[in-house]
């Protein structure tokens, strides 16, 4: 292999691996709705009140690489 096949060889691996790693970074959330199922049992073999269901709406964090999307 010459050198400049082994310096595009980095150079495009490089780019692959910058640009797999584009997106919004957040925590894996199990759905709401399981989630509200397993407290309202838990809670009904308690003996407590049921408890209310939670928003669904997230708020939006602005990034500030979002101008280019848009």
């Amino acid at each position: 292999m010459t050198t400049s096949r082994l310096i595009l060889s980095t150079v495009l691996i490089l780019a692959v691996v910058g640009v797999s790693a584009c997106g919004r970074r957040a925590p894996l959330d199990r759905p709401v709705d399981v989630r509200h199922e397993q407290e309202k049992e838990a809670a009904r073999k308690a003996g407590r009140p049921e408890p209310q269901k939670p928003s669904t709406e997230t708020p939006e964090r602005p990034f500030i690489l979002d101008g280019l999307i848009d």
